[in-house]
């Protein structure tokens, strides 16, 4: 299948309308505007290890979570990280794709894929895009609910901020959610599970009522990259293969 069509079918799927702003996901490498997409490689990122992984194996396109690139990409001469990478997936003929906040925001997506994981029913989205759930649970006490979580997500990057004593409403969100306090506060949400957030912002979002707690920004959106890879292999026909980082933890 063409690059090109493959990504306007999953365009359909996952619609860039619902990127916020200053996102920068979709098309970043195309070598080729008649490139093939016959082998195709889903990560949550593209780390050298997916590239050297992607070249030995043979796949000619690479589909993320995260952008390759995100900020303004000053030159094309190999100076910065992700130039030097560009130019080597060029090189290669490997093209590169992703689906960023659009794919926090749909059914399945990140953010629902936390909420399945953690046993809770969304019923309202908020936040830009309405990335982020709102979920009601069974009043239990903050510190039980913590530990909870932490076993389900993994300990590697836990870490919180209590409010209060007591859980009941939960705001869930993957990645960095610094953003998404107040709309979770105004909610009314007393909880929010998140990825990551700045530790002045969660210290601030404790002081004002909000309990926080962090996951890990990897732990919280890896669970949604198998919906993301069977999207890919739907919608394309081709072979395509799901490639887990190993997170390194002492």
């Amino acid at each position: 299948m063409e690059t090109l069509t493959l990504y306007e079918k999953l365009n359909a799927i996952i619609p860039l309308n619902l990127c916020c702003e200053w996102d920068n996901d979709g098309i970043s490498v195309l070598p080729d505007k008649d490139h093939e997409s016959k082998r195709i490689l889903v990560s949550l990122d593209l780390r050298d290890e997916v590239i050297k992984y992607a070249i030995e194996n043979e796949f000619d396109t690479i589909i993320t979570h995260h952008p390759l690139i995100f900020s303004k990409l000053g030159e094309l001469g190999g100076f910065s990280v992700p130039s030097e990478k560009a130019l080597k997936l060029i090189r290669e003929d490997i093209a590169a794709i992703s689906f960023h906040t659009r794919f926090d925001c749909i059914d399945g997506g990140v953010s629902d894929s936390m909420c399945r994981k953690l046993g809770l029913e969304p019923y309202a989205a908020f936040g830009e895009g309405n990335c982020a759930r709102l979920c009601n649970a069974e009043e239990t006490e903050f510190d039980k609910f913590a530990k909870k979580v932490k076993g389900i997500f993994g300990g590697a990057h836990f870490s919180c901020e209590k409010a209060s004593d007591t859980v009941s409403r939960i705001a869930v969100c993957g990645g960095k959610a610094g953003d998404f306090k107040d709309d979770a506060l105004v909610s009314g949400a007393d909880t929010l599970v998140c990825g990551e957030m700045n530790y002045h912002a969660a210290i601030d979002a404790a002081d004002a009522g909000l309990n926080v707690i962090c996951v890990g920004h990897y732990e919280s959106e890896a669970p949604a990259l198998e919906h993301l890879f069977e999207l890919v292999a739907e919608q394309s026909g081709e072979y395509t293969e799901l490639y887990g980082v190993e997170q390194y933890v002492i």
